[in-house]
């Protein structure tokens, strides 16, 4: 379960090399399963819930999009 004021990683996405390590840490909850989240450095940014490993489910690392080149 995804709780305020926790620290998540956000999952990898498949076949593509540059992905993130930093830990967000979750500050609010918005509509649809969106999340407000802090990273290191202090930035602000939103996140489909989703998208962070949730420590319920720790083998679910890759996110649930594809991302092609044109």
């Amino acid at each position: 379960m995804i709780e305020i004021g926790k620290k998540y990683r956000l999952k990898k996405i498949s076949d593509w090399f540059d992905n993130d390590s930093n830990e967000y840490r979750v500050v609010g909850f918005c509509k649809n399963g969106i999340v407000v989240c802090l990273a290191p450095d202090g930035d602000s940014y939103i996140f489909k819930k989703d998208f962070l490993i949730d420590p319920d489910k720790p083998d679910e690392i890759y996110a649930d999009i594809k991302i092609t080149k044109g």
